[in-house]
């Protein structure tokens, strides 16, 4: 101790305080280092623990961090003996949280906890901005309570001499808020949602009271509510003793509405006799796509309310349909989303007369029940992913794939969503629970919720599109996400916890002897992939391991095409990438060593380095195993362009395409067939037809298809053959040499297909490629000119080969049904459309297509000729319909939407022509002027604004729609200049040139018109000289003899 008392080496001490604080973040003062050195020495130094004390505890208090590490203290009176920076804390093992009571049993080793839950909507204050316009609702009957004011009391009693009481109205809300849960078997999904909404209700401060309760259903289908969920645990009243008369109650009832109450119309009964005195709204947390299919089928439209103190709402529904007549009001049907909540709080709160876009369901006071729905069949897996892919929003996909990992539990699922995907809410939830790929198990004490199960061979079909790598992420994300709200005091479900305590190992694994059926598996791991997860990920699954690089890369691009997982994609190119790079090495070392061979320093330097890869270094061309090599990273290039990330960027396709030719420059026949099959897609992708001949040239040059001893190997030839027939098949349809050449290149196509078609047979091959060679007979069949019997015969034999593979038989009924339009059989035609409707999926894109086309069949038989007028408009109206029911399903901005909306709009100009209904050509030129804005095609524009331009002109003299038709024409014009690219004419810009000189001429400007006129003639002459099919001669008539006429003026 020196002079003060103080140890020797206390201001090193203190320095190494300071810049440990400084290091974590703090800048202490020296007033505050003082203070806690003082209060350091007036606590004292701890005591050590003894044996006793250290032992383990069984569970931490809760005042204590998981996390934390205990304090290491020295003999009693010293300081903790200083730790070396470069040593790293030993860290405790991990703990493994399992799901409780999952399929029954419980590992070994295991205690329960308390694992933090998730809840199934976003943050409270976003809700309360959103509903906080409800402060400003007055009911109709506004109660007036009155209270003591103390200051004007004071004041007037002082003034009179005498005790004067003054009242004034209560300044305190008068609303109250009434929050109903269906209790249905699938409320307890939504349970969550139900806390946070009345969280948000209770802190809003706009309500004078706000009850929760739950709606249950009587043994005689009565509405029940009740305190609780469980009816056994609660008092159950009629539900209209909750009736408010007043207007001062708002109910809000939060349901999926397929519950049995709803299914036999009590609920809507009841919401009926509600809505006529209060305000009533539900809270649907199923996406909107799927109302339809519940008892309340909400639909868009505007909801308004009048100004007057508790006026009623009114709804006026999109569409043409309109309000039902009688005694049925709307009701809101509200997604528990702050926007949505937000437009129904203005609508109640605002001032004066509001009016807000929403969706209402109508409920009658008589109101019938559901038809028992028919029972479905048993799909098969694959079926039911591929309709929920067809249907479900991009959320709701991903995190059904990220469920296929983790077992099945709504504490769990909710865990997941909210730790993986935070920007999806309850709608997500609800498209994968009800998607139809999973189904309830049985309720069992204890389970924290619902338990479900993937149906059989859903689960092993979703995990092939998630790559270990993001299940290992997954398992981050969580472990994360329960780290840091362990204990913290947020919402819990029980769950059971094994470490390894006592120096033995946890035992999460099956025991001996056990079940081995999933279904009767012990409980399962959700903080690690289960067991059943890293068995489907083992790369081994009992093949022999890869030999080389570039097996590897072709063993996981076969997985790849019967599985379709990206990442196997990805493993294979990494492969492939290592196999190139090892070949060019090889060649390499062989190189130099035919190089030492040369000088004289060894005599065969070349055989020993090299072997085969030092002769065909020699001999200037690679070796087979750099042509195998470059081929499997070709065809992995070539694969790539297929996914979902290479489609989204057309130039990285591009990209890809041009990597895998410049890798297949070897003479091997599978490396010629897929260069084929790599020009064809650049074609597809650039439009070059310089493509398309190069792949025709190298497959006609093709040799190798025959053994060593002469046989013809008939997968390969097959092979060849099909892909020079498509190749033909495409120069047939883009080829400018003429109608005669044309015709030759489709017969040529067609003979390929046909020999392809024959060795397909001849293997037995039944993968679909059959028909398919078939049906691109088909077509070729019909460029080159083939009679109708031969075509329908072609057809017949890919009816048999398709089996029960409703895309393939799709396609041979829309094939069956071109060949009776082309033969001008438009019944027959009709009846194969209609057999080809029944094959496709409803709201699906080929549905939308195939009433596309069965339309445009409809509409030129229309106008081929004169025909009753009773049978024109029954023609009409069915065209008509299709045309709309398309509309509906195409995929919005796309190229059939927009070509939808053209022969729509068409049609109703028309039928105005016909009948003179001017609504008809109003919403025919706002169709029209849709397809010509959005189509992103330049001539599918230019097509649409040529038409636009036309139907302007039907608008009386003077309208300012008649005014813009030349607007239209001429950029209908730039449209056609812009798309015809290197062709010297467009029958569209000779179409807009004559409809404009026309408007000249109605216009009174003759020099306009005659330039048009020629114009006009000169890109009709163009087009004769090259003697182009299917030109309109009597337009080219029309042009030529107004022309003339012009000119002797």
């Amino acid at each position: 101790m020196d002079a003060r008392g103080l140890p020797p080496d206390a201001e090193a001490q203190v320095t190494e305080l300071v810049s440990r604080l400084r290091a974590a973040g703090w800048e202490p003062s020296a007033e505050e280092v003082a203070e806690a050195l003082w209060l350091a020495r007036r606590i004292g130094v701890r005591p050590p623990e003894t044996a006793e004390a250290s032992a383990p505890r069984q569970a931490p208090a809760s005042g204590e961090s998981a996390g934390r590490p205990p304090r290491s203290t020295g003999p009693a009176g010293t300081d903790p003996a200083p730790r070396e920076r470069d040593v790293p804390e030993k860290r405790s093992p991990p703990v493994s949280l399992y799901a409780p009571v999952r399929h029954g049993g419980a590992p070994g080793g295991a205690f329960p906890v308390r694992a933090p839950a998730a809840g199934t909507l976003p943050g409270l204050l976003g809700f309360q901005r959103a509903l906080r316009p409800l402060a400003g609702y007055r009911p109709k009957l506004p109660s007036v309570p009155r209270v003591l004011d103390e200051a004007q009391t004071a004041e007037l009693s002082a003034r009179s001499g005498a005790v004067r009481a003054v009242l004034t109205p209560a300044r305190r809300p008068e609303t109250e808020l009434l929050l109903l849960m269906d209790a249905s078997a699938t409320s307890s999904v939504w349970q969550l949602t139900f806390e946070k909404l009345r969280q948000t209700c209770e802190r809003l401060g706009a309500f004078r009271d706000v009850q929760a309760l739950h709606l249950h259903r009587g043994s005689d289908g009565a509405p029940l509510i009740g305190t609780g969920p469980d009816r056994a645990a609660t008092r159950l009243r009629p539900a209209d003793q909750y009736r408010d008369t007043s207007g001062r109650r708002l109910t809000l009832v939060v349901s999926d509405c397929v519950g049995p109450l709803w299914q036999d119309g009590g609920a809507q009964r009841m919401l009926h006799r509600w809505a006529a005195a209060s305000p009533v709204a539900v809270v649907q947390p199923l996406p909107p796509r799927l109302w339809p299919r519940t008892a309340l089928p909400g639909e868009p439209g505007l909801l308004a309310r009048d100004n007057a103190v508790g006026a009623p709402v009114t709804f006026e529904p999109d569409g043409h349909a309109g309000a039902p007549t009688g005694d049925a009001l709307p009701v809101p049907v509200l997604l528990p989303t702050p926007a949505a909540l937000g437009r129904w709080a203005r609508l109640l709160g605002g001032e004066g007369r509001q009016s807000v876009r929403g969706a209402a369901a109508w409920v009658r006071p008589r109101h019938h029940a559901m038809p028992v729905p028919a029972a479905s069949g048993t799909a098969e897996p694959g079926e039911l992913l591929a309709a929920f892919r067809a249907s479900a929003s991009p959320g709701a996909l991903d995190l059904a794939v990220h469920l296929s990992a983790v077992p099945l539990l709504l504490p769990v699922i909710q865990l997941v969503q909210e730790a993986m995907f935070p920007d999806t809410g309850a709608m997500e939830l609800a498209e994968v629970l009800l998607s139809g790929l999973l189904e309830r198990l049985p309720d069992i004490d204890g389970s924290p919720g619902p338990r479900y199960d993937f149906v059989p061979g859903v689960r092993e079909l979703l995990l092939q599109s998630l790559e270990s790598g993001a299940a290992r992420l997954m398992l981050k994300h969580l472990s994360e996400y329960v780290t840091r709200r362990f204990g913290k005091g947020t919402r819990n479900f029980p769950a059971l916890a094994v470490a390894r305590m006592g120096g033995r190992p946890a035992d999460g694994g099956q025991s001996e002897g056990g079940p081995a059926s999933p279904r009767d598996a012990p409980d399962e791991l959700f903080a690690e992939i289960p067991a059943r997860v890293m068995r489907f990920y083992d790369h081994d699954r009992g093949e022999p391991a890869p030999a080389s690089e570039v097996a590897a890369a072709e063993l996981h691009l076969r997985r790849w095409r019967e599985q379709g997982a990206p990442w196997l994609l990805d493993e294979a190119r990494t492969h492939a990438e290592a196999a190139v790079a090892a070949a060019v090495r090889e060649a390499e070392r062989a190189g130099a060593g035919r190089a030492l061979g040369e000088t004289g320093d060894t005599a065969d330097t070349a055989d020993t380095a090299g072997g085969e890869a030092g002769g065909a270094a020699a001999s200037g061309r690679p070796s087979a195993e750099t042509e195998r090599a470059r081929l499997a990273l070709g065809q992995v290039l070539h694969a790539q362009t297929r996914t979902a990330d290479a489609r989204r960027r057309p130039g990285r396709v591009r990209e890809l395409l041009h990597e895998a030719a410049d890798l297949l420059t070897a003479d091997g026949i599978d490396t010629r067939l897929e260069l084929a099959a790599v020009r064809y897609e650049l074609w597809r992708t650039e439009g070059d037809i310089a493509q398309l001949r190069a792949a025709a040239r190298l497959l006609r040059a093709t040799r190798g298809t025959r053994r060593a001893d002469g046989t013809l190997r008939k997968r390969v030839e097959a092979e060849r053959r099909l892909w020079l027939g498509r190749v033909l098949l495409a120069l047939c349809r883009t080829d400018e040499g003429g109608a005669a050449h044309q015709r030759a290149l489709g017969a040529d196509a067609a003979a390929q297909l046909g020999a392809a078609a024959e060795l397909l047979a001849a293997t037995g091959r039944r993968d679909g490629r059959l028909c398919g060679a078939l049906l691109d007979r088909s077509a070729a069949l019909r460029r080159a000119g083939a009679p109708v019997g031969e075509r329908l015969a072609n057809l017949d034999r890919a009816e048999t080969a398709a089996g029960d593979d409703d895309a393939l038989r799709l396609r041979c009924a829309r094939g069956r049904a071109r060949v009776h339009r082309d033969a001008g059989d438009r019944a027959a035609a009709d009846a194969a459309f209609a057999a080809a409707e029944a094959l496709t999926v409803r709201d699906s894109p080929e549905r939308a297509e195939l009433l596309t086309e069965w339309a445009t069949m409809l509409l030129s038989a229309e106008e081929s000729g004169p025909q009753p007028e009773q049978g024109a408009r029954t023609v009409s109206r069915h065209a008509e319909g299709l045309l709309r029911e398309a509309l509906t399903t195409a995929p919005a901005d796309g190229a059939l939407a927009a070509r939808v909306q053209l022969l729509l709009g068409g049609a109703l100009v028309a039928r105005y022509g016909r009948q003179r209904f001017l609504p008809d050509l109003y919403e025919g030129c706002h169709l029209l002027e849709r397809a010509a804005r959005k189509a992103p095609d330049a001539a599918l524009r230019a097509e649409a604004w040529l038409a636009l331009g036309e139907a302007r002109q039907d608008f009386p003299p003077g309208h300012v729609a008649s005014e813009r038709a030349e607007e239209a024409l001429t950029r209908s014009l730039a449209e056609a200049r812009e798309s015809q690219g290197s062709a010297p004419a467009s029958v569209v810009a000779a179409r807009a040139l004559l409809r404009r000189a026309a408007l000249h001429r109605r216009r009174d400007s003759p020099r306009a018109a005659l330039a048009d006129l020629r114009a006009a003639s000169a890109e009709w002459a163009l087009l004769t000289e090259r003697l182009a099919e299917n030109l309109p001669w009597d337009e080219i008539r029309e042009t030529r003899e107004r022309l003339a006429a012009l000119e002797a003026e």
